[in-house]
């Protein structure tokens, strides 16, 4: 149940929206401040901005209204009406990304991964305030908690059924620190290395998808695609950023050092590691009381395809194929007479 924040007049306005507001505006300030040292254009960061947070609206309310059908009337009031529904924040990415793409095809900027990069370290910002949300509502809870009763762990819930008192994990607060920690490391790792365009990007793609693959499956009111009913959305699509990164890199490792046999074991580590997370979501949806366990477990592995996806970036950023050398040019003799 949503808390209220204000009352004017006959409309309501709810602390979970206030949150989020100030969530949008931190997003925006980091973004701007960080475009801008970049040498960003004033017009192109400026004019980002509003195509953004409507594009951002449209998907986040087009993607929940594909998951969430039954919750509004029809597709014409869900996209129309937004006094009531959801959001899904996996829009929001496409929203924005969608929207630097735009400007980049009008020429109003000439370097979409940069663009990107800032949107990413800036986005991590604004998630770490965002998530804060479910503070005053019921949403982003996990399975009950029986030993653990308090933050960071668990925050009490109404049952609206029975009206007891249930204490659940708290996956929006740990959503936001996980978030926080990136937003922090990402951006002194933007500021002070100064990465090639676009990995800052591929990093924040890897370790959220990461982070968000074994987090998303604790909650009790993910998004689900509808062919199935059971594969969550958002672990889909981080899955595929945290690929998305190790084949990006790869490919530049190849391309810089030439192909090794050692490059074929990391790949298979690479898959045995998703393959162990894979198992452990369907091991964990069998045994739910094994969570600590399997979530555990899960961690371990994408955290290991994240340590040797950013091997495999230092090793794409020295070296040089080995190859034939180029024969020195011999010394130009002075003509004779």
């Amino acid at each position: 149940m949503e808390k209220i924040a204000f009352i004017v007049g006959e409309t309501y306005i709810y602390w979970s929206g206030v949150v989020l507001a100030l969530a949008s505006a931190v997003a925006i300030c980091f973004f701007l401040s960080l475009y801008l040292a970049k040498g960003g254009s004033a017009a192109s960061g400026f004019g980002l901005i509003p195509l953004a947070m409507v594009l951002s609206v449209l998907f986040a309310r087009f993607v929940h209204w594909y998951c969430r059908t039954d919750s509004y009337e029809s597709f014409a009031s869900a996209m129309t009406d937004y006094s009531s529904g959801g959001y899904a924040l996996i829009g929001v990415f496409a929203g924005c990304a969608l929207a630097a793409a735009l400007l980049r095809l009008v020429r109003l900027h000439h370097n979409l991964p940069r663009m990107l990069d800032c949107l990413c370290v800036a986005g991590a910002a604004g998630i770490a305030v965002g998530r804060l949300a479910s503070f005053f509502n019921s949403s982003d809870r996990g399975q009950v908690m029986e030993n653990l009763t308090f933050l960071p762990f668990a925050y009490p819930v109404t049952n609206t059924v029975s009206g007891a008192t249930e204490y659940r994990l708290a996956t929006f607060l740990i959503q936001a620190a996980v978030a926080l920690v990136l937003f922090i490391l990402l951006a002194r790792f933007y500021l002070k290395k100064a990465p090639r365009d676009g990995d800052v990007t591929l990093i924040f793609l890897m370790c959220y998808g990461a982070s968000q693959v074994v987090l998303d499956s604790t909650r009790y009111d993910k998004l689900f695609f509808r062919s199935n009913g059971f594969v969550s959305v958002v672990q889909v699509f981080s899955a595929i950023g945290l690929v998305l990164a190790v084949v990006v890199f790869s490919v530049r490792m190849v391309k810089k050092r030439g192909f090794r046999a050692w490059n074929v074991l990391a790949w298979l580590a690479i898959l045995a590691l998703i393959g162990g997370a894979g198992f452990m979501e369907w091991f964990v949806q069998r045994h739910g009381s094994m969570g600590l366990f399997s979530y555990s477990i899960m961690s371990l592995c994408l955290g290991g395809v994240s340590a040797l996806t950013l091997l495999i970036r230092a090793m794409s950023m020295g070296g040089e194929k080995r190859g034939r050398k180029p024969r020195p040019r011999a010394a130009r003799q002075p003509a004779r007479r």
